[in-house]
């Protein structure tokens, strides 16, 4: 039999097939006078023998010890465990797919985020500075708990957001950053950003005097993505970033 045919017997693609060949995992079949690899017998067994294997969950390194000796107990206890985590992080999934279905929340965030995302006026999140206010939130949602979101900091991070949920001067101080033209002169840069940080300040003020906020100042101390660099901004949106980030800084330690 030749390569392409043992393939598809054993239910795997060639380019496996060569991969167990190169590892050393199966021998290489004979060729024939006209080129081609000619697998006996007992090469196409051990194939299926490994193909067994793997769809167990053996790691490719452990196939050769399961061919050739009865499995230690501690490794089958081994394969076993992992099989129970996969099992357990697919049926996670699955409760996180439900959920998405009952709610009809957002399926690109993490669980317990699509609230915080909705905290803002909807003019906000229509413009440049609502997109990446909500790519932040992601970011502070990863460093709040990399694996399993940390609930109670999420919880906090809403009742300081929550207030200005429908805050009209927000909003229209979020217009006002969204329409400075890419050559907008340094006295209406400076407005702009002077309004916003008038607004923001108190939310500030009191994310810093939380656990969540004082959490994020020390992952901020290792570096944090800057928004003044981000390349949604013109120009003068950057400078206008800059300030409104100082002036912000200078209020939560002032």
């Amino acid at each position: 039999m030749r390569s392409q045919d043992v393939a598809e017997l054993a239910g795997v693609s060639v380019r496996t097939l060569r991969h167990y060949h190169r590892i050393g995992l199966l021998p290489e079949p004979v060729r024939r006078p006209n080129g081609y690899r000619s697998y006996d017998l007992a090469t196409i067994a051990r194939l299926l023998r490994i193909r067994r294997l793997t769809e167990l969950g053996v790691p490719l390194h452990q196939v050769t010890e399961m061919l050739e000796t009865t499995p230690r107990r501690d490794l089958l206890d081994d394969i076993d465990g992992r099989l129970a985590a996969e099992v357990d992080r697919l049926q996670g999934q699955r409760r996180q797919i439900a959920r998405l279905r009952r709610t009809g929340e957002r399926a690109d965030v993490p669980e317990g985020l699509a609230e915080l995302l909705s905290l803002g006026p909807s003019d906000l999140a229509a413009g440049v500075l609502g997109e990446i206010d909500q790519d932040t939130l992601l970011v502070i949602a990863r460093v709040i708990g990399p694996d399993n979101l940390n609930r109670q900091a999420l919880s906090n991070l809403a009742d300081v957001l929550r207030p200005w949920s429908e805050d009209a001067e927000l909003a229209a101080a979020a217009q006002d950053f969204d329409r400075l033209a890419v050559d907008a002169p340094p006295g209406e840069v400076h407005r702009v950003a002077d309004r916003l940080a008038t607004v923001l300040a108190p939310m500030a003020v009191s994310l810093v005097r939380t656990p969540t906020g004082r959490a994020l100042e020390a992952a901020a101390a290792g570096g944090w993505p800057d928004p003044a660099q981000d390349s949604r901004l013109n120009r003068a949106q950057a400078r206008a970033m800059e300030r409104l980030l100082v002036r912000l800084a200078r209020e939560g330690t002032g």
